[in-house]
């Protein structure tokens, strides 16, 4: 039976004896009841805020609210049941709340510009709190009456120099101002509220000690707490961050494992500790921001929503509280001469805060990333103050030995008061006082971005109209209401004015012709040019970052490698005008030459034996002794019993009970140093000359020779000087010790184990350089294509794609240099991410089989949890593999791969050639000889570009490659450079011609790329100068010889060509459907995953090819063809759209059209006139009726058996629409152009 406990009715009369003793909360129901009404109020507020689009900080409104209810509360008996929360501990109030609040921010912050800003942010929460801290302190003691002595004074200063400015903050980043100076306040903010509570809790126990306390003893709390926190901090958020690198993919456990940290962290600093535990939050929340890679990429979001949704409770909760606190406790004992002093000092802490920052601003603008006067106005007036002073100062409300008349109930006015004034007047002016100094002024080079992407989004809307208003279902919609419900506005076009100067800024005053008065393209200023130029770079930065981001979250970045990356485009941020340096990046692949010279003396420290068995049989019986590992072991035991007697012989130099036997130990190291005297002239009889070759050996003969001298002087030196000499006891003694040097032979047999972890960090790190410059190339190929959506102006985007370019074909030469000095640690990396890539896929197909319904949702977990033990054993994967040999390269070829026979016949086939640096495998306009498989080295591809487009097209193709020899034999190159963007590698100037040639950089390949598949299809000449970069391998199949598997090689099904075509087709395909409006967003993998299912046309017997509802996208690859009812003229490579119904194909007008269709169901074309044999042999059909006959158990263990022979065969069960022609009549060639050659990468590229 519960009993209710009718609540303590509070007396204003009676105020002091309440503030001495906290009520005993007895209606835990009310109080629950009491939260989660504040939750839904504070939802309620910020939706009402939200929909009028007001521009205040919604804690504003709740800390009214709270003062309101307070108010309320205190004249309703019944409503204040609700409000005793009021009554909590402030203590607790900072234990509950604060954890919560500091971490979040300090989770959320960007470190990069955080460390940028640290001398400024630390300068303004240490010795700038100090400094208001003691101005607050003379301004209270001179202005009020209440008689304080200077250290209540102090802790007063501390509790009001708490800033508290996360409404400010929100306001700076909701209007889009700096975010550096909105890291400068926060940051001062979370260092500040530790170094007050530190402040707070000196002054404090001055003012209530008895006895004076010594200043040494106040400097060293001050350090202890100081210091202590942040060290603390760090070592806990290692801990945590080891805990969380051991789980993969647990949101529950990893978010669990943050919030039991974040707790324990501030508990343990603060009780047990004696430790700031506001900044050992601070260090935690930024250590594990910094290495926020050590979680889980599915859970990061997450794990940020989590801690957003905490922080915003805690704030709703908290402000409430603080307006109640107010209003219950201070508001009804200010009196007429308080209201005067709260006023003068919310003026006198602005005042005091606005001259802080003009002593330190010298230093702050020379430092982080500097700062202006309108920034420093609103540092000094955004000083808000919140609960972290409020708490303190109901701690002094609380406190049992402070007077509560004259300071506890003061302090708690004037601090409620102004946390008030702060919270009510600044933080709802702060918006206005942006707008009055021009600081949340949109820059213009922002509108252009802005209108740029809303052109591009307002595009796409209408192909997405065209689209739907043919679609059977919707065409009979109201397209009007459609159109108006999807226009777009301008979020920086504020007001009509606005937009009308916008408009006019896109014609200059000048842009007129002076003879014929028209109207010319619009001209920017130097000025406006340079301002676009660096908005459309950092927003490539901000594009390069979450590319980063995404391959890391897809398995493709190491945690190490996106750190770097991301570090470097923070960096760049920080410049105004500059990329990504590439020579940074560089740098992540350099190995420091410590380990190569801690590697150099290990190897030096290796015996390796290369002396011959001698015929002799004393010879041979030591040459065998002194290789037998027995005599090694025997040895080392040897070494350890030695040093049992050197610790027994030292103990007889300073123990009187050992001095006798002083001889006794001398003798046994007599003894043990013949031992050693015999092993190495054993081995020097064998080895002979090769054993001071060694530099163990050397170092054996030194121990010899000092215990050779050691023996001497132990015999001789008591025999002369008596043994109580002091002299001789210390010589002996000294020699002694040395004898220690002995125990390091013990180091001798784990030399080779030292040099494999000294290999495998140079491999660690060779692989992170590998895996920084591939990341960074991957980013490049990804931003690249947004670059025209970045910036409106052509000139500026094309410099921008040129440093980008040129940065990657940089880092891709690069690579392919580290591939060929360390191939083993290539082929690990680019195996991993193949691993990676086929899990990631797998992952994607449960969760398409869970949202379709076909397996239920334990089941997919199941499935999940396999894949993902499978990735989480892939992040311990090895540095380095072992290479296979050069034909294993033929087996994953895709044209090859399932035909054995065809296989062996190119492995006797294929010949296995070498180049040198520079030497030119195929040159361009050269007719095709054959398929090149690179199996180690790097060759780049240039291409002839002349300055007049007609002159090349009608130029004969040979003369192109004699040119280029030309230019090879006379040494005439160079590569691109990259301080140059757009520099030519190769000039060239033929003689009785006004064309200049430039030979430009288009690729790198390295290791497992094929070259020549297209053009030995096409009988096309070669589009690109392939050129040795470094010593080549290649396995080269002849024309010939490739001929004959065609010829002879065709019975398989598919057959060999059609194979060929098909690799070459998906690969052109790509690039077409990239640009197509339905696959915006997709990347290249997952389009390539998709063509897997697509097929090639039979066009022999077809004229007219229908489009039909079967069909999800066709491309013509090759070839001619036409619109059979418009007649308009189709070149491949094109995509054919729906809305072409019936596509003419024109074999007559060059090659033979080939085209690619992908089905709208995986696997399972529905053309059934063109369906191959094989489909209709091995399609699903056949296999389910086979299954059909069998009872349930059986069936499912036969189709078990059969799904991995079903997978082997998927690529048969596509429906092939028939053969292709004969090769007379499909390899027929026609001139090729520039644009084909890009999007294909010169033709006959296989990636």
């Amino acid at each position: 039976m519960n009993s209710t406990v009718e609540p303590t009715t509070i007396g204003h009369s009676n105020v002091t004896d309440h503030l001495k003793k906290y009520h005993v909360v007895e209606h835990e129901s009310a109080i629950i009841f009491f939260i989660f009404c504040s939750c839904a109020v504070g939802v309620l507020v910020r939706r009402v805020i939200q929909s009028l689009n007001l521009r205040m900080p919604y804690t504003v409104v709740l800390l009214v609210l709270g003062v309101l209810f307070g108010l309320l509360s205190g004249q309703n008996k019944s409503i204040h049941e609700y409000a005793s929360v009021v009554n909590i501990d402030p203590h607790l109030l900072l234990n509950i709340f604060l954890p919560v609040l500091i971490f979040e921010s300090a989770f959320a912050m960007e470190v990069h510009t955080f460390l940028k800003t640290f001398i400024q942010v630390v300068l303004l929460a240490i010795p700038g709190l100090a400094l208001a801290s003691l101005f607050t302190c003379i301004l209270a003691r001179y202005l009020f009456t209440y008689n304080w002595d200077w250290n209540t004074g102090m802790m007063f200063g501390a509790i009001l120099s708490a800033t508290d400015p996360v409404a400010v903050v929100a306001l700076l980043r909701d209007l889009g101002a700096s975010k550096k100076l909105a890291m400068v306040i926060e940051g001062e903010s979370l260092l500040n509220d530790g170094a007050a509570i530190v402040f707070f809790q000196i002054f404090l126990k001055l003012s209530t000690s008895g006895g004076e306390i010594d200043g040494g003893e106040i400097v060293w709390e001050f350090v202890r707490v100081a210091v202590g926190g942040p060290l603390w901090g760090y070592l806990m958020a290692k801990i945590t961050l080891f805990c969380l690198s051991r789980i993969f993919n647990d949101a529950l456990t990893e978010i669990t494992i943050t919030l039991a940290s974040t707790y324990i962290t501030y508990y343990m600093g603060e009780v047990f500790l004696g430790v700031s535990g506001v900044l050992s939050v601070v260090v935690l929340g930024v250590a594990m921001n910094a290495q926020r890679t050590m979680i889980s990429p599915e859970v990061e979001k997450f794990l940020h929503r989590f801690w957003e949704t905490m922080a915003y409770i805690a704030n709703t909760l908290i402000f409430i509280i603080v307006g109640m606190v107010i209003s219950e406790t201070a508001i009804f004992e200010i009196h007429g001469k308080d209201w005067f002093f709260m006023f003068s000092l919310y003026f006198g802490i602005f005042v005091i805060r606005g001259l802080v920052i003009a002593i330190f601003s010298p230093i702050l603008r020379h430092t982080g990333y500097g700062m202006s006067w309108q920034e420093g106005i609103i540092m000094t007036w955004g000083g808000l103050r919140g609960a972290v002073g409020l708490a303190l100062a109901l701690q002094v409300a609380h406190h049992d030995e402070i007077d509560q008349e004259s300071v506890g109930i003061r302090v708690l006015i004037h601090v409620s008061g102004i946390v008030f004034l702060t919270l009510l007047v600044n933080a709802s002016t702060t918006g206005a006082l942006l707008q009055i100094l021009g600081m949340s002024d949109i820059s213009p080079a922002k509108r252009m971005a802005m209108a740029n992407s809303l052109r591009y989004l307002h595009d796409m809307r209408e192909r997405t109209l065209n689209m739907l208003k043919t679609d059977r279902f919707l065409a009979d919609a109201d397209w009007d209401t459609v159109e108006k419900a999807c226009e777009l506005e301008d979020p920086y076009k504020t007001t009509e004015e606005e937009a009308l100067v916008d408009e006019s800024l896109d014609m200059r005053a000048n842009a007129v012709c002076p003879d014929c008065d028209s109207q010319l393209p619009a001209t920017y200023t130097r000025k406006e040019l340079r301002d676009m130029t660096n908005e459309a770079i950092l927003r490539m930065l901000k594009a390069e970052k979450m590319s980063y981001w995404r391959q890391f979250e897809q398995g493709m970045l190491s945690r190490e490698a996106v750190r770097k990356l991301q570090e470097c485009a923070d960096i760049a941020a920080d410049k105004k005008g500059k990329s990504l340096d590439v020579e940074e990046i560089k740098k992540s692949w350099e190995v420091p030459s410590v380990y190569m010279r801690f590697r150099q003396m290990i190897k030096n420290f290796i015996i390796e034996d290369n002396t011959v068995c001698p015929k002799q049989s004393a010879m041979k019986l030591l040459y065998t002794t002194s290789n037998h590992r027995a005599f090694n072991i025997i040895m080392y035991i040897l070494i350890l019993l030695d040093m049992v007697n050197l610790a027994f012989a030292l103990l007889s130099q300073f123990h009187i009970y050992w001095t006798d036997k002083a001889f006794i130990f001398r003798i046994i190291n007599v003894i043990y140093l013949s031992f050693y005297i015999i092993e190495a002239l054993v081995v020097i009889l064998v080895q002979k000359k090769q054993y001071l070759s060694n530099c163990w050996h050397n170092f054996c003969l030194s121990i010899i020779f000092i215990g050779i001298i050691d023996v001497i002087l132990s015999f001789a030196l008591p025999s002369v000087y008596g043994e109580s000499n002091n002299l001789t006891n210390i010589v002996i003694t000294v020699f002694i010790c040395l004898r220690i040097v002995r125990i390091f032979r013990l180091l001798e047999p784990t030399m080779p184990l030292i040099m494999s972890l000294v290999k495998n960090v140079i491999s660690q790190h060779l692989s992170y350089g590998y895996d920084v410059g591939r990341g960074y190339v991957a980013g490049e190929e990804e931003v690249r294509k947004l670059v025209d959506h970045m910036v409106d102006q052509k000139e500026i985007s094309k410099t921008l794609k040129q440093v980008s370019d040129n940065g990657r074909l940089d880092v891709i030469r690069c690579l392919g240099m580290l591939q060929k000095q360390h191939p083993d640690i290539a082929l690990s990396i680019k195996t991993r991410q193949a691993v990676r890539s086929v899990l990631n896929n797998l992952r994607d197909g449960i969760h398409e089989l869970l949202s379709d319904g076909i397996i239920e949702e334990t089941e997919g977990i199941k499935l999940e949890k396999i894949v993902e033990e499978k990735m989480k054993r892939l992040q311990n994967a090895p540095p380095s593999l072992p290479l296979p040999p050069p034909d294993r390269m033929l087996n994953n070829v895709f044209w090859l791969r399932n035909d054995h026979k065809l296989i062996a016949y190119i492995k006797e086939k294929a010949k296995l050639l070498t180049y040198n640096y520079e030497d030119i495998i195929i040159s361009e306009g050269d007719p095709p000889g054959g398929i090149y498989i690179i199996v180690s080295g790097m060759v780049r591809l240039e291409k002839l570009m002349s300055n007049k487009d007609q002159a090349l097209v009608y130029r004969p193709p040979q003369p192109t490659g004699q040119i280029l020899r030309k230019k090879r034999a006379t040494r005439h190159s160079r590569l691109e450079s990259t301080s140059q963007p757009g520099k030519p590698i190769l000039d060239d100037h033929p003689s009785g011609s006004q064309i200049e040639f430039k030979s430009n950089l288009i690729d790198f390949l390295t290791a497992g790329n094929i070259i020549g598949e297209m053009g030995f299809l096409t009988k096309k000449p070669r589009s690109a100068t392939v050129i040795c970069e470094t010593a080549v391998q290649l396995l080269f199949i002849s024309l010939d010889d490739m001929e004959y598997a065609l010829t002879h090689f065709n019975d398989s099904d598919p057959s060999l060509e059609y194979r060929l075509w098909h690799v070459c087709a998906n690969r052109i395909a790509t690039n077409v459907l990239l640009k197509q409006m339905s696959y915006q967003g997709w990347t290249k993998e997952k389009i390539k995953l998709r063509l897997e299912n697509s097929y090639l046309l039979d066009s022999d017997d077809i004229e007219v090819f229908t489009v039909d509802s079967s069909m999800s996208d066709v491309v013509l690859v090759n070839g001619f063809a036409q619109n059979a009812f418009t007649q308009e003229q189709i070149v491949g490579p094109a995509y054919i759209p729906w809305t072409i119904l019936k596509l003419e194909l024109l074999p007559d007008k060059g090659p033979k059209p080939v085209l690619l269709i992908v089905p709208t169901e995986v696997g399972q074309p529905h053309h059934t006139n063109h369906k191959s044999s094989h489909d209709v042999r091995h399609g699903h059909g056949a296999f389910i009726s086979s299954i059909s006959q069998l009872c349930l158990n059986h069936a499912s263990k036969h189709r078990k058996n059969a799904e991995s022979k079903w997978k082997q065969d998927l690529a048969r069960k596509r429906s092939i629409q028939g053969m292709l022609p004969s090769r007379s009549k499909s390899l027929y060639t026609r001139p090729s152009t520039d644009q084909t050659f890009k999007e294909t990468r010169a033709g006959d590229i296989s990636e």
